[in-house]
This record gives C-alpha cells, sequence and structure tokens, in this order.
C-alpha cells in the first residue's frame, strides 16, 4: 500500500480523490471527513481509521493541527498514464 502524509492545521480543508478501498488515518488530531455520494459524516480522532468509499472526492476538516496519512489501494490510474506516454513518445523515435 502506498501512504501519503498530511499535516493540516486547525480549520484547514484537505481535499482528497481516492479510489475504492483507499483508507484514511488519523496519526494525530482530530478531523470531520465527509465524502461525495454519502450522506453520513465521521469525525476521526487519533489513531482511528476509514475507508473511503471512492465514489468521488472526500473533504477532511481539521478540528486542531492534525497529522493523516491516506494509504491508497493499488496502482493509481494517474500514475499509470505518464509512462504508457512515454512508451508512446519513445515508440516513435525508435
Amino acid at each position: 500500500m502506498d501512504a501519503r502524509e498530511f499535516e493540516i492545521e486547525k480549520g484547514a480543508l484537505l481535499r482528497i480523490d481516492p479510489e475504492p478501498g483507499d483508507r484514511l488515518h488519523v496519526r494525530l488530531g482530530d478531523v470531520w471527513v465527509t465524502q461525495h455520494g454519502d450522506s453520513k459524516d465521521y469525525v476521526l480522532r487519533t489513531g482511528e481509521s476509514m475507508t473511503l468509499s471512492g465514489r468521488g472526492p472526500a473533504l477532511a476538516m481539521a478540528y486542531k493541527d492534525t497529522q493523516l496519512a491516506w494509504y491508497r489501494s493499488g496502482a493509481r490510474k494517474d500514475e499509470a498514464r505518464p509512462l504508457s506516454a512515454l512508451a508512446m513518445l519513445l515508440s516513435f523515435f525508435a
């Protein structure tokens, strides 16, 4: 699993564009999380995690200075594009 770390200040918002199965973990602090297409809101505290739906963006707002980890479930579509574009470009010069 690939992970990205974030530090967000009290009152700041973080937009996450997850894939299904991605997970958000609070290392330190408290956050409110809402997801596109989900009528529930979530409050996560230090040590708590949640699985993101991946049906659209999610927003996390820090109640106090917070450290988050976003565990990505697999290869990202956007990470694969540059490699395929590079392969196509190299084929033109071969």
